[in-house]
């Protein structure tokens, strides 16, 4: 067995967007869960963030031998594995905030062909809630797999003169959080000068209700559960009336995904406004995506916009200082393959579809130009890792559009790499 690789994963400090961190998760995730150990020697480890480290290093000294019954060579790896992880933990002054995550074991990766003791270390997204320890023929990824769940909170408001209800959506889970009353009569059948006085009367009264249900949805919703995504609901006009006069609170308003007629703003028509959302809500990116992807848009719509399209234009962008935002589909196939000299150490590289074999051959088949060598060591980075290595040479961000929507859609169509410019050069 050749020596251990240490891979750090630090999901929270080293991407510049969460949509970034999101992916590169999911990239790890999908790596790790191909591994299969030919018994149960796979070591996962979450430790939960201010664990103090004697401790961590104590309780992985005395945890239970559980491979008993399996070959002597298996134990030996669990052994070796454990060990790594053990010096690794040490290695840190204090648990990070969100806690620490740790995965061992023994396999082949990139064009190795003997096996390596492999530690990937990831601080993740979220907080660690709980302490586990297991060794497997497969590693742990449900906790990590949690925090890849749908981020969108949705906030659901229906709304008439007579009343309003306020529920929230997050996940596959309904909550209809509150119903409030407004105790106006229905419109009078009076004439005359009654009859006006009334009106004027009943329509600072509905102007009054709406203020108040304005202030239920910002604590709600701004306060309470920081909703990502906004639906009002409601019969007739009246739910336009509100959405159209200065009530709801400007970042609600910029929330706002649709509206939906309702037989009432009841309890009921919460679940009522959800059951005729499905295709909006399954077509939905994140307001920060959807916003990005209009200003792009808009600025490739100019004829000297601030904004160019196309993998080859975004990274002269970003080498040059150009681009503020780069964005890219998670749904590439692209990766930059890097062989580096085994007798010289001079790399080369270039971008190509990672189905493409004979791409991968090529460059390793072509003499060093230094020393006319032909032996390598091959690296594969993802196009996002690509992207974000330059980005952090200008403060540039990077974007991942994930999320299936009509945003995805058009960026796919524009070659799925854009990017919004601080500047044109000439």
């Amino acid at each position: 067995m050749t020596p251990e690789k240490v891979t750090r994963f630090y999901g929270c400090q080293l991407t510049t967007t969460d949509s970034v961190k999101q992916h590169k998760l999911r990239k790890l995730i999908a790596w790790l869960s191909d591994k299969e150990g030919r018994g149960k020697e796979f070591i996962s480890l979450y430790i939960p963030p201010r664990t103090p480290i004697d401790t961590v290093v104590a309780t992985l000294k005395n945890e239970p031998d559980q491979n008993t019954i399996e070959p002597r060579s298996v134990e030996e790896r669990v052994q070796a594995a454990l060990k790594h992880v053990i010096n690794q933990v040490k290695q840190h002054k204090e648990i990070p905030e969100n806690g620490l995550a740790l995965f061992a074991g023994s396999f082949k990766t990139g064009n190795q062909e003997s096996e390596i003791l492999n530690v990937e270390e990831i601080v993740p997204p979220e907080p660690v809630s709980n302490y586990m320890y297991e060794v497997n023929d497969h590693f742990l990824l449900e906790p990590l797999r949690h925090m890849l769940r749908d981020q969108r909170i949705m906030g659901l408001m229906a709304v008439d003169s007579k009343e309003a209800s306020f529920g929230i959506f997050e996940g596959e889970r309904l909550e209809i959080m509150e119903n409030i009353t407004s105790g106006i009569p229905g419109k009078s059948g009076k004439g005359g000068q009654s009859q006006r006085r009334y009106e004027r009367e009943r329509d600072m009264e509905v102007t009054n209700f709406f203020h108040r249900v304005s202030e239920h949805a910002t604590k709600l919703f701004l306060e309470s559960h920081k909703v990502t995504t906004l639906i009002v609901g409601g019969p007739g006009q009246t739910k336009d009336d509100f959405l159209k006069g200065d009530f709801l609170h400007y970042e609600l308003k910029n929330m706002l995904l649709s509206t939906v007629d309702t037989q009432s703003a009841s309890r009921e028509a919460i679940r009522e406004i959800l059951d005729k959302s499905t295709a909006a809500l399954s077509n939905m990116c994140l307001p920060e995506e959807k916003k990005t992807m209009q200003r792009l848009l808009t600025e490739l719509a100019r004829q000297n916009g601030l904004a160019i399209c196309g993998l080859d234009p975004v990274l002269d962008g970003l080498k040059n200082g150009e681009v503020e935002v780069a964005l890219a589909t998670d749904s590439s196939d692209l990766v930059e393959i890097a062989a580096i000299c085994k007798k010289c150490g001079l790399p080369k590289s270039r971008i190509v579809d990672k189905k493409d074999a004979g791409a991968t051959r090529e460059i390793i088949s072509a003499p060093c130009e230094r020393c006319h060598a032909v032996e390598y060591e091959m690296e594969e980075k993802d196009m996002i890792d690509v992207l974000e290595d330059a980005a952090s040479q200008t403060n540039a961000r990077v974007q991942v559009i994930a999320t299936d929507s009509e945003e995805k859609t058009k960026l796919t169509a524009l070659g799925g790499f854009a990017a919004l410019l601080r500047y044109k050069n000439g």
